[in-house]
């Protein structure tokens, strides 16, 4: 039922200000349509605000758990009205409950989104290790059957003889037991 459908079935019983009604679940509508049922947008459920308190709770006592009613040939002739009259409960109630549930579905979707890219970040990583070890084990491979084809051959394999130049130490002034020859000279001249 449409939120016009709604005010036209209600006026009667009273001027009515506001009407919000909630479009049913996504996931639901999809499998609904996948089941071959009609592609109309439905609600699960909804709020009427009439001006007059008085009017919302004769409108409920009167309505609620009976047929709506109306033409035969109307859709929704069948069906019952369930309704409510909810104490104390103001407009900006339903609005603040819309906005935490919002708030509650996209904090979820969040943690759902980094949770996926934590994993295929854990999953690429772990692709890119493995390519390295399979060239690791593939290289160490190649080199271990150069080396049996160089035995089977006769050959000694190759060995690098590595060499490293050494470089002198450089002693400083206080490590020499041996004085300079200006010294020598001045103390035989003491002497």
């Amino acid at each position: 039922m449409k939120p016009n459908k709604l005010r036209s079935l209600l006026t009667p019983y009273g001027t009515i200000n506001r009407i919000f009604l909630a479009p049913e679940d996504p996931v639901a509508r999809a499998r609904r349509i996948k089941g071959g049922g009609n592609k109309k947008k439905t609600f699960t459920e909804g709020w009427v605000e009439f001006v007059k308190k008085k009017d919302a709770k004769a409108a409920c006592e009167l309505l609620n758990a009976r047929p709506i009613g109306g033409k035969k040939g109307s859709y929704y002739h069948d069906d019952i009205w369930n309704l409510l009259y909810l104490n104390g409960f103001k407009w900006h109630n339903l609005t603040e409950q819309i906005a935490a549930e919002d708030a509650e579905r996209t904090s979820r979707m969040r943690a759902e989104i980094s949770k996926t890219t934590r994993e295929n970040k854990l999953f690429v990583r772990n692709v890119e290790r493995a390519k390295m070890l399979d060239g690791m084990e593939a290289k160490a491979k190649a080199k271990k059957r150069k080396a049996n084809d160089a035995a089977v051959a006769g050959e000694e394999p190759k060995q690098s003889v590595r060499t490293f130049r050494q470089i002198a130490k450089i002693s400083k002034g206080d490590d020499t037991n041996e004085q300079p020859e200006r010294v020598n000279r001045v103390l035989s001249k003491i002497f």
